[in-house]
């Protein structure tokens, strides 16, 4: 009997199905590629500011300070990257500051401590800079990007429990976050900062007590009516809403991130 030999190498369906498979890989791994730097630098914006704010409330309790954590931000078309100070308010009178000198910008700069300061005095700053330069406050809050359902753990029997962790009970979809944070605002850029992004900047301030306690103030020096409050953030060139992150804040210090494609 004669042994019959098959010719080394591919067949054309072989090879053709190889390529495909190759082609399908490079897509996504394209797609993979164009996502991930966006969310890298919105990780890394969110994480920078919780972590300014974790550093603000050790530093406010550990040496018996008044510590305000402030920020100017353009809106996410405009302006420059997100700016933060962090001063101590020695005198108790940083919103007073801000209230007699509502067009500042930069607050280490143009703040200075009213009476019963001495003249020629100055908030002491701790730390100052930028978030990642890609990130911007994003228009409409988190609620614009996860809906106004409600967090299934976040119910009305909640509220009576969690206490000094609640924010605004009735503010309109401010229950998305999970417990302890059901009541912290999400239903605007930055809850408790004053502007619009456009006209004029988000700027706000966020006050931690010696005893721990916070507190918010906008940038025209008026407290926030809120026990909680909450910054969203958004890469710019693309992304999408469900690349938003938000940084949520309680008045009892507790800080945490959260995404939106969660």
């Amino acid at each position: 009997m004669k042994r019959t030999h098959r010719n080394a190498g591919f067949s054309l369906v072989e090879m053709a199905t190889a390529v495909g498979i190759v082609a399908i890989l490079s897509v996504l791994a394209y797609a993979a590629l164009e996502v991930l730097p966006q969310r890298t630098r919105l990780t890394g914006g969110a994480l920078e500011f919780a972590a300014v704010l974790s550093s603000a409330r050790s530093h406010a309790y550990g040496r018996n300070e008044r510590v305000a954590v402030v920020i100017n931000a353009d809106g996410p078309n405009a302006g420059q990257p997100i700016r933060y100070w962090v001063l101590v308010d020695d005198w108790s009178n940083l919103h007073q500051a801000m209230k007699s000198t509502a067009a500042w910008s930069d607050a280490s700069k143009d703040l200075t401590p009213p009476a019963p300061a001495v003249a020629g005095s100055e908030y002491r700053l701790i730390d100052a800079g930028h978030f990642n330069p890609s990130v911007r406050v994003m228009t409409g809050g988190f609620r614009a990007a996860v809906g106004s359902v409600a967090h299934p753990g976040c119910t009305s029997l909640l509220a009576a429990k969690i206490g000094l962790a609640q924010g605004h009970p009735t503010a309109a979809g401010s229950d998305t976050f999970p417990p302890p944070f059901c009541f912290v605002p999400n239903n605007q850029p930055c809850t408790f900062c004053s502007g619009d992004g456009a006209t004029k900047p988000f700027r706000g301030a966020v006050f931690f007590e010696p005893d721990g306690t916070v507190v918010f103030y906008d940038g025209e020096g008026n407290r926030s009516p809120t026990g909680a409050g909450s910054v969203t953030f958004l890469p710019v060139g693309g992304g999408g809403s469900r690349s938003a992150q938000a940084v949520a804040i309680t008045n009892t210090g507790l800080v945490r991130t959260f995404s939106a494609s969660r």
